[in-house]
C-alpha cells in the first residue's frame, strides 16, 4: 500500500535481533537504511552498533529524474500514509513514509537539497541535517560539501540521540565534526526571525499562517536578510561534487554566493538565535506529480550550500495534511535549532497509522 521498501532483510534482522546485547543504547530498535547507501557508512555501522537492528532498506527516487520529491520501488510510488494520492517528498521517501505509518521509530537518509526535512514535513515526522560535518562521510570531505547524512524519526529526542551516536570522526572521514553529546533541550526564551520565502519563491499562504501561528509566545521579527537565490550556486556546487568539470567563473560566482549568504545569517544570528521558515512551499503534491514541483527545495537548499544546521518538525495540518516548520541555527549550534524545533512541534499521527511508543 505505502511501497516504502526496496529491500527486505527479515531473516537478518531476526538473526541480528537475536544476537543484540541488551545493554546497549538502541538495543532491539528496527530501523531502515536509504537504499543505495553505501557500503560502511558511518550512519549505518555505528547504529548497528549501538544495538539498532536493520530491516532493509527504504525507497528513494529514480537517479535519473529531474525532481527527487518521490519514492519508487521498481514497480510502484511510495505513498504519504496521510493521503495515499500523495507523495511523501524524497529523496529520502521510504524512511519518512515508515516512520510516518509507526513500522520504524527511526530511519536513515541523505540530505543535499532537503532531502531529508521535505519528506520529513510531507509526512509529519521529524528530518534532522546537522552542521556539515556532524554526521561523517563514507567517501570522506567532498569537495563541495552538500550532502549530509542523517536521522528521520518520530520523535525529536530519538533523533537527537540516534545524531548524536553516529557523529564524531571516523576512519572514513577524520575531518568529521567532533563527537556530538545528546544536548539538553532548552525553553528559552528564544529570538526568532521568521521568513516564508528565501530567494524567487514564497510558502502558500496557508502554509505561512500556520508556521507563522506555531510561534506564538515567541520574540518574532522577519528578517533583515541579504539573501541571493542558490539556484545557480547549488547546480554548480552539485557538479563539483560528483567530479564533473566546473567552468572556473563560474565557480567562483557559487563560492560568492555561498560566502555572501553565509555572512548575511551570521549578521542575522548576531540579532536573534534561529531563523525559522516554512519547510516546503506547500503542502505534498500527488505522488506522481514531483516534476511538476521543482521548486519544492527552494527553502531548504540554501543550508546545505552555507552548512547551517536545520530541522523540519511538523506544526499542524493544511487540508488534512501534515506542514512542517524549519528551524535553522548558527554553524555548531545544533541544539539551538533543536531546542527552538521542540518548543513548537505539533506530534502527529496519520488516521489508521499511530507513531511507534
Amino acid at each position: 500500500m505505502l511501497h516504502f521498501i526496496d529491500t527486505l532483510d527479515a531473516s537478518g534482522a531476526r538473526a541480528a535481533a537475536g544476537r543484540v546485547d541488551p545493554g546497549l543504547p538502541l538495543a532491539g530498535v528496527p530501523f531502515l537504511i536509504k537504499a543505495r547507501t553505501p557500503a560502511g557508512s558511518p550512519v549505518v555501522t555505528r547504529l548497528l552498533a549501538a544495538g539498532a537492528i536493520a530491516i532493509g532498506t527504504s525507497t528513494r527516487a529514480r537517479l535519473d529524474a529531474d525532481s527527487q520529491t518521490f519514492g519508487w520501488n521498481g514497480r510502484d510510488f511510495t505513498r504519504n500514509p496521510w493521503d495515499l494520492s500523495r507523495s511523501p517528498g524524497g529523496s529520502s521517501a521510504g524512511a519518512a513514509a515508515a516512520v510516518a505509518a509507526g513500522v520504524v521509530p527511526i530511519a536513515t537518509g541523505g540530505d543535499s537539497a532537503g532531502s531529508l526535512r521535505i519528506p520529513a514535513s510531507f509526512c509529519g515526522v521529524v528530518g534532522f541535517k546537522g552542521t556539515a560535518g556532524r554526521v561523517p562521510r563514507p567517501g570522506g570531505r567532498s569537495l563541495a560539501g552538500l550532502m549530509t547524512s542523517g536521522i528521520i524519526g518520530a520523535s525529536l529526542e530519538d533523533v537527537a540521540t540516534a545524531t548524536s551516536l553516529v557523529s564524531g570522526p571516523d576512519r572514513l572521514d577524520p575531518s568529521a565534526l567532533p563527537r556530538w553529546p545528546v544536548p539538553e533541550l532548552s525553553a528559552g526564551p528564544w529570538r526568532v526571525a521568521y521568513t516564508a520565502t528565501l530567494g524567487r519563491h514564497s510558502a502558500d499562504p496557508a502554509v505561512d499562517r500556520l508556521v507563522r501561528g506555531s510561534l506564538a509566545g515567541f520574540v518574532v521579527q522577519d528578517p533583515s536578510l541579504s539573501w541571493l537565490a542558490v539556484d545557480d550556486a547549488w547546480l554548480t556546487l552539485r557538479a563539483l561534487d560528483a567530479g564533473k568539470d566546473v567552468d572556473g567563473a563560474v565557480l567562483r560566482e557559487a563560492v560568492r554566493v555561498r560566502n555572501h549568504n553565509s555572512t548575511a545569517l551570521a549578521d542575522l544570528f548576531d540579532q536573534v538565535d534561529a531563523l525559522v521558515t516554512p519547510t516546503t512551499l506547500t503542502v505534498a503534491h500527488g505522488y506522481n506529480r514531483h516534476e511538476d514541483n521543482i521548486m519544492v527545495c527552494d527553502l531548504c537548499w540554501g543550508f546545505n550550500v552555507t552548512g547551517h544546521p536545520a530541522v523540519s518538525v511538523p506544526v499542524g495540518l493544511v487540508d488534512g495534511l501534515p506542514v512542517g516548520a524549519q528551524v535553522v541555527a548558527p554553524h555548531g549550534r545544533d541544539d539551538v535549532a533543536l531546542s527552538v524545533a521542540a518548543s513548537i512541534m505539533t506530534p502527529l499521527s496519520p488516521p489508521g497509522f499511530p507513531l511507534p511508543g
